[in-house]
């Protein structure tokens, strides 16, 4: 995980925390999230010195845009199929659908790889109608965007002071 930081299980409530283990060890708990499974979770990293405020936030802010990031690349699921957001394939299929807005459909069909399966083979999804096409593009728009600020709320919601820095 980014920086050292692991999830720790059990939680049941937002923590954000600052913990003197030792003169010279610290152990930083924030956040709260929950698994797939509805089980409660923090994240924690350990430091052989006294973080500042800058670096703690650093390692925050790392570790909640590598997440942000892993989530738009990977959570996307459209009418049941997975999608691959990667940055070039979200300008892709924007530019896919601009076309068609700007043509009336000109370059429909058009065939996209959307992602892949559990196993590992490709997701093809052909778009014949601009309908679908517009549909597909907001709800993965929307989708980042929503991501996107999930990440916002969380860097913002950690509570430095309780850190003690």
């Amino acid at each position: 995980m980014v920086n050292g930081f692991f999830q720790c299980n059990g939680a049941t409530e937002r923590n954000d925390e600052l913990v003197e283990i030792s003169t010279k060890k610290y152990l930083l708990i924030f956040g709260y999230g929950t698994d797939a499974d509805g089980n409660g979770y923090t994240f924690r990293k350990y430091y052989d010195h006294k973080p500042t405020r800058k670096e703690l936030r650093e390692d925050i802010d790392a570790l909640v845009n590598a997440q942000t990031d892993s989530r738009i690349l990977t959570g996307f699921v459209w009418n049941g199929k997975p999608v691959y957001l990667s940055t070039e394939n979200q300008s892709n299929f924007k530019t896919a659908y601009d076309i068609a807005r700007d043509t009336d459909g000109a370059n429909l069909p058009i065939r996209f790889k959307l992602g892949e399966d559990a196993d590992g083979a490709p997701i093809y999804h052909t778009f014949t109608k601009f309908e679908p096409l517009q549909d597909f593009i907001l709800k993965a728009s929307n989708f980042v965007n929503d991501t996107l600020n999930e990440g916002w709320r969380e860097k913002d919601g950690v509570d430095y002071t309780a850190l003690g820095v």
